[in-house]
């Protein structure tokens, strides 16, 4: 069964020669069985989106299993609004994470105004780092303000996941992503309240092992046929990758 990752991060892991360019990603993938990824620059996570953005558009170009999405950050918002502008037409970036000054605090609403309507004539789909229950409530409010994007929770709330699944009860336009803290309650839970077509497998590579949360899929006794929704068919679809 083919495995769509939309969580994995590249560049500025702290062990060398891990995720610092896009061919050990590619290689990493293979030895996990996993088919085709979504990733994100940590050099426009932590540096500057701009050039971040950038580079990660000229690393993936040779690997067609790879994608991107444009990371927003709003501290930054003229070089990140010049990256949307820039970048996210291509078919290879399949979205946008929009983030804040402090990874793990929740977005300041205004602040993520102009780059939400930088990316509306893109139609893709918003990734928000939700790893507490103050994330998942700023991102509830977002995603009712601006309904004409979809919003993918990346981490389903860590530890808060059934605020997650909450706030995806209350609003359609919300995906939840599988990784976050390793609860075999959490994806019978999210499929019972939402269905299977609104999560979407993720791993947070490399800082977590994809296969942890491939074995939390597994120990869940998800159906087959949502399963292979969640690992793979969601995502094509999202990203309209399956034209």
């Amino acid at each position: 069964m083919p495995i769509f990752d939309t969580h994995v991060y590249l560049e500025s892991y702290p062990l060398p020669g891990v995720n610092q360019n896009a061919e050990q990603v590619a290689q990493v993938m293979a030895n996990r069985g996993i088919s085709n990824a979504v990733l994100f620059s940590q050099r426009a996570l932590q540096v500057d989106p701009l050039s971040g953005n950038h580079i990660l558009k000229a690393m993936i170009e040779p690997y067609p299993a790879l994608f991107g999405a444009v990371v927003a950050h709003t501290s930054r918002i003229e070089a990140s609004v010049q990256a949307i502008r820039d970048i996210l037409g291509s078919k290879r970036f399949v979205g946008t994470l929009l983030v804040g000054k402090d990874i793990g605090h929740p977005l300041h609403p205004i602040l993520s105004d102009e780059i939400l309507i930088a990316c509306r004539r893109y139609q893709k789909p918003i990734f928000l780092l939700t790893p507490n229950a103050a994330c998942v409530e700023v991102g509830l409010s977002l995603a009712k303000a601006y309904s004409m994007h979809r919003f993918v929770f990346l981490g389903m709330g860590g530890q808060d996941w059934q605020n997650a699944i909450a706030a995806a009860h209350q609003a359609t336009n919300i995906l939840l992503e599988t990784s976050g803290v390793l609860d075999m309650a959490k994806l019978p839970a999210a499929i019972e309240a939402i269905g299977a077509h609104r999560i979407l497998f993720g791993s947070g590579a490399p800082y977590h092992d994809p296969v942890a949360t491939l074995g939390l899929l597994a120990e869940a006794g998800v159906t087959a046929n949502n399963l292979q929704r969640i690992l793979f068919s969601n995502a094509t679809k999202l990203f309209a990758l399956s034209e």
